[in-house]
């Protein structure tokens, strides 16, 4: 636990002036910014636990105010669609690991770098975001009976589910009910298909949290 205090003590001790700089709020591990409506930009700094590396991602939640999905958190993790890693060269969806030894001076290196990455890559991937809804009016629910349905026809999005539900609230703000209810349908036969065979917890928490996640990918 120690290792990361103090590792979220030094990634704010040299980037949090960064990030406040260009807007972004929050603090190591998570940094967020909402500067286009619906969505919420995240790039989080995650130690390894029994590891000398870190991992940076960059992720975008779904924050619609017509959606039924629970308030409670707005970076849930049923709210979150799209998960990338970043390197020193590239945003990819593979796992990257930046490393870290016993020497600060190294360290405050891969810092270095790794703020350089945010600001070059990092800002080129959040800034296609940047007329949404626009880059996923033309995906279709039946684009996703072809296969998996990939960001920008690049990356893998590993929950389909949410995409197809984040799709539905694009279409429900724009009030085109048909598709809107159209990706819900196809959300929901995903959901329960994505279950079958698979054995369910049967506690009371769980069962709530079911029953809210289901709630979420219907029409309101």
């Amino acid at each position: 636990m120690n290792d990361l205090i103090n590792f979220n003590f030094e990634v704010n001790n040299y980037l949090k002036n960064k990030f406040n700089k260009e807007k972004w709020s929050g603090a190591s591990p998570k940094f967020y910014k909402n500067d286009v409506p619906n969505l919420i930009k995240c790039i989080k700094i995650e130690k390894a636990y029994k590891h000398a590396s870190f991992s940076c991602f960059l992720s975008v939640y779904s924050n619609f105010s017509s959606s039924i999905a629970p308030k409670r958190n707005i970076m849930d993790t049923n709210n979150q669609v799209f998960l990338v890693g970043l390197t020193p060269n590239e945003v990819t969806d593979k796992s990257y690991h930046w490393q870290l030894t016993d020497d600060k001076d190294f360290n405050n290196q891969q810092f270095n770098i790794l703020w350089e990455s945010i600001a070059g890559n990092g800002n080129i991937f959040f800034n296609r975001f940047n007329n949404f809804p626009e880059p996923f009016l033309n995906i279709k629910p039946e684009d996703f009976n072809k296969g998996e349905v990939k960001l920008f026809n690049t990356y893998e999005v590993f929950n389909q589910v949410n995409y197809m539900n984040f799709l539905k609230e694009i279409h429900l703000s724009l009030n085109q009910i048909e598709i809107a209810t159209s990706f819900s349908t196809l959300a929901i036969e995903r959901f329960h298909k994505n279950l079958k065979g698979k054995s369910i917890a049967h506690n009371k928490a769980y069962k709530s949290q079911f029953k809210k996640y289901l709630k979420s990918l219907e029409m309101p």
